[in-house]
């Protein structure tokens, strides 16, 4: 996932000045400072940015979801003992569910009264098998960027080379991205 962000943050100068916009004014420049659990909900931007990043390009497209007794989905009557697989990536970029699907803004999760509709955003699962780590995963994203990018300035080896992924068939991982990484003036 972090090198999905650190793609993203590289092709987006404006979402890159606003995240080091907001990670300035919360370290005040100290690039040794633990972060505190204040400093973390204060990193709203780059949340948004982890979230943005998650809603374009899910690491996971696809869930499976098993039915033990007959329901009612979608107006239509399905049987005991069927199989669902559902297409993330689909829902994620779905225009009945985001405005401007395929266009990489985390500014829409700024929005003090922004909510996905219902069931649009899967990043960590839904319902009773929502992952267990996702508060901690989400800690750690949001921290790692903070961390990473107070004290160094990440760029892209070569903007026109896409991220190289490999599926293993559950998870979408990056298999390679060439950065250049400096310490920050």
């Amino acid at each position: 996932m972090l090198s999905y962000i650190i793609y993203y943050i590289a092709h987006h100068p404006i979402v890159k000045m606003k995240m080091l916009k907001e990670i300035d004014s919360i370290f005040q420049g100290d690039i040794i400072r633990p972060i505190t659990k204040d400093d973390f909900y204060n990193l709203k931007y780059c949340e948004a940015i982890v979230k943005e990043v998650a809603r374009i390009f899910p690491i996971i497209y696809s869930t499976v979801r098993y039915i033990d007794e007959p329901k009612e989905i979608a107006g239509y009557q399905w049987p005991a003992g069927i199989t669902f697989s559902i297409n993330i990536k689909a829902i994620h970029n779905k225009d009945d569910y985001w405005e401007e699907p395929n266009k990489f803004n985390p500014d829409r999760w700024m929005d003090e009264n922004f909510e996905p509709k219902k069931d649009s955003f899967i990043m960590f699962g839904r319902g009773l098998r929502l992952c267990p780590g996702s508060k901690l995963a989400m800690i750690e994203l949001v921290c790692l960027m903070a961390l990473l990018f107070r004290k160094y300035d990440i760029n892209l080896v070569d903007m026109n080379s896409p991220v190289k992924t490999k599926c293993d068939g559950l998870l979408v991982c990056c298999v390679e991205l060439l950065v250049e990484i400096k310490p920050r003036n």
